[in-house]
């Protein structure tokens, strides 16, 4: 079982990665032919790319640091997979001179991003300990 701070820890990682990908679907909507100036005025979407990083940084340490003998062993290296997957997707869109709202769109659509999501909100019920 996971203790009460690591839990707490994740949690706000989570919610770090909700915020940053609700502001991903609003960016992929806006038909952002680049950022900045040009396209369409200043753009945050680097810095919710950023926050993203760090939590899914901050989760990966946490997963790291869970026992291997449990029920949650395989569930655990597959999220781990999961996360590193989404980690280099975050990595090559910040490499970008530009983000553009289809870059954004197409990484939202990404099966890894969705199993990445899905991982979460099942760790979040069923790993975690109740709110």
């Amino acid at each position: 079982m996971i203790d009460q701070a690591v839990a707490t820890s994740m949690r706000s990682a989570f919610d770090d990665i909700e915020e940053a990908y609700e502001f991903m679907l609003a960016y992929a909507a806006q038909g952002r032919r680049s950022e900045g100036p040009g396209g369409a005025g200043p753009s945050q979407i680097r810095q919710f790319l950023e926050q993203f990083g760090r939590a899914a940084d901050l989760l990966s340490a946490s997963l790291d640091g869970m026992s291997e003998g449990d029920a949650a062993s395989g569930f655990r290296e597959r999220w781990l997979d999961d996360l590193a997957a989404v980690r280099s997707i975050i990595d090559m869109l910040l490499a970008q001179s530009s983000i553009t709202s289809e870059m954004v769109d197409n990484t939202n659509g990404l099966i890894a991003m969705r199993s990445f999501l899905t991982d979460i909100f099942f760790a979040d019920h069923v790993m975690l300990p109740r709110r």
